[in-house]
């Protein structure tokens, strides 16, 4: 049996975890720059402006790097081995991690994916990927 995490004490990520938990991707966005940023800050990470507000962005995006785990970090992630994880950078301007929702074989570097919230998550929000066409195949 796997131990819950603690909930989040962060409360800058407070609304950023809300709406994974309701099916959206939110980011900062800064009134003073125009950017969005991640993860989530008190203040803007490339001007310093504290005029933020949040945008509802679509996850679509390209994979930067990747790496295969074949170990789990933890006992609830063992059911997904092999599985890739990999920093996605999003149109949206921003660079998240996410786990693939697909086969660890199947993610390659600078292929296209759609990035979207976990909806049953083992230890916490957070992010899935597949790629763009799987998708889009999927209805999604």
């Amino acid at each position: 049996m796997t131990e819950p995490r603690a909930t989040n004490s962060d409360p800058e990520a407070e609304i950023y975890f809300e709406g994974l938990g309701r099916g959206v991707i939110l980011l900062q966005h800064c009134a003073g720059c125009d950017r969005r940023q991640f993860p989530p800050r008190v203040h803007c990470s490339h001007c310093g402006g504290r005029g933020l507000s949040w945008d509802e962005v679509d996850g679509a995006g390209t994979v930067y790097a990747k790496t295969v785990n074949r170990r789990a970090p933890e006992p609830a992630f063992e059911k997904f081995l092999p599985y890739a994880v990999a920093l996605v950078d999003l149109d949206a301007g921003v660079r998240v991690m996410a786990r693939a929702d697909c086969p660890a074989g199947d993610v390659a570097t600078a292929m296209r994916v759609n990035v979207h919230p976990d909806p049953d998550p083992v230890v916490g929000p957070g992010l899935l990927f597949a790629p763009e066409a799987a998708r889009r195949a999927g209805g999604a």
